[in-house]
């Protein structure tokens, strides 16, 4: 009823992340939905997205909230998206209204996120109205513009080099870009960044991530535009930028070696590489980390590379490891466990 409606807002008004009340008014806006084509009434989904966006200016972080807003818009959503697979006939009014209710909901994640840039659940909540509807092109072109600019404010934001994927990707994340010329796009875009801040990981784990789809998804099936040679290509481009990068590292007062991320990308790369001359190399990033890993007082910022070392350790197994390397990582392994303390005697 509609007394039972106004009760649950003056409930959640007093404790936001009650999620039983929520799915109660859900209930009741259900219930007291006259419309026919949706679960609920076109202007209860509006009266109660507003609603929500009151509550959730002090609660951006509420899981209920975000949920509710989803729930208001879903059976809409996926009512316009089984008509566009069914190639099912529909006026231009009512495309362009679903579109237009998208992008409001997308101009209310935009003021979230200017107050935080890493809230998960506006980023969740973001990629799920984007691959739900099927936008024209020039909504993932203004995505593009949009993420970068998060970018140049903080280009450490994982989040929003997450969304950059995202829409590279067109939401498809589980498949390979099919254009040579995009994957360069982004490998340039991402190596620049990483130029600007070398210490940045993020950058770097975007070029290893292009760099490990192309060659996971070259020469396959659906997939012709990436050739083997095309991969080798750019895998080579890359190592020849981190080099250039150590070289102008290197006139400056920044130790390369204890570049982390840097480190780890040629590291990375040098194992894309697969040859004996690149995996022989891999031992001189190696053996420099380990040196400073035991000299160096600030000791955490190179944790992330041990651990990037042990997984690249496990690519071989230990006999392989000392022919190359031509030191025994057992003593090695060994020496790290008692350093961080992970020594287990048993």
């Amino acid at each position: 009823s509609a007394r039972a409606l106004k009760l649950t807002s003056i409930c959640l008004k007093l404790n936001p992340a009650n999620y039983t009340v929520w799915h109660f008014r859900r209930r009741c806006l259900q219930n007291l939905s006259s419309s026919s084509s949706t679960k609920f009434a076109p202007e209860s989904i509006q009266s109660d997205l507003e609603f929500s966006s009151k509550l959730g200016g002090s609660n951006p972080k509420n899981y209920q909230i975000w949920y509710h807003r989803r729930a208001l818009l879903e059976p809409t959503f996926e009512a316009e998206m089984i008509k566009q697979k069914e190639g099912k006939e529909k006026g231009k009014e009512d495309e362009d209204d679903i579109i237009q209710k998208a992008k409001e909901e997308l101009n209310y994640i935009n003021g979230v996120l200017e107050n935080d840039g890493k809230n998960y659940h506006a980023w969740s909540h973001r990629q799920w109205v984007l691959r739900t509807i099927c936008f024209p092109p020039s909504i993932y072109n203004s995505e593009l513009d949009y993420v970068h600019k998060l970018i140049l404010d903080d280009p450490r934001n994982n989040s929003a080099w997450n969304h950059r994927w995202f829409i590279t990707h067109k939401g498809c994340t589980r498949k390979p870009l099919s254009s040579l010329e995009d994957v360069q796009k982004e490998i340039t875009y991402a190596m620049q960044c990483a130029e600007v801040d070398p210490f940045n990981e993020s950058p770097w784990r975007y070029v290893i991530g292009f760099l490990e789809e192309c060659k996971k998804y070259s020469g396959s099936e659906g997939n012709d535009v990436m050739e083997a040679a095309d991969v080798k290509s750019l895998i080579n481009s890359c190592e020849q930028e981190i080099t250039k990068m150590r070289g102008n590292l290197g006139s400056t007062e920044y130790d390369v070696d204890s570049c982390v991320h840097l480190t780890s990308a040629k590291i990375d790369i040098l194992e894309m590489k697969g040859d004996d001359i690149s995996l022989e190399q891999v031992s001189v990033p190696i053996l420099k980390a380990v040196t400073i890993f035991f000299t160096k007082v600030n000791h955490f910022q190179c944790m992330s590379l041990s651990i990037h070392m042990a997984r690249t350790w496990g690519d071989w197994n230990v006999t392989k490891a000392n022919n190359f390397y031509g030191c025994n990582f057992e003593y090695v392994a060994l020496f790290l466990s008692f350093y961080l303390g992970t020594f287990d005697p048993s």
